[in-house]
């Protein structure tokens, strides 16, 4: 998620209810099957109701590569960043 989120920093991320809430532009952290936890940046939920993600980072996973994520894959939403200090 650099340079939004820069290497060596920490997230607080709020799971509670957070499938329910998430809104286009939000940062948030998922479960991806293949991927592991990473964090990406919401951009559009589709008319099922699944999730389209993007890195922010030019060698990020892209949005096709990823595909469509399923909420109950969502552990919560960035609520803070903890850069680290220079």
């Amino acid at each position: 998620m650099s340079p939004r989120i820069p290497e060596g920093s920490y997230v607080l991320v709020n799971g509670w209810r957070s499938s329910l809430s998430v809104k286009p532009g939000q940062i948030i952290k998922i479960r991806h099957s293949r991927y592991g936890d990473i964090i990406k940046t919401l951009v559009h939920i589709d008319d099922q109701g699944f999730l389209w993600l993007r890195g922010e980072h030019k060698n990020s996973v892209s949005m096709l590569d990823m595909g469509p994520i399923n909420s109950k894959q969502v552990i919560g939403i960035v609520w803070f960043i903890i850069r680290p200090t220079p």
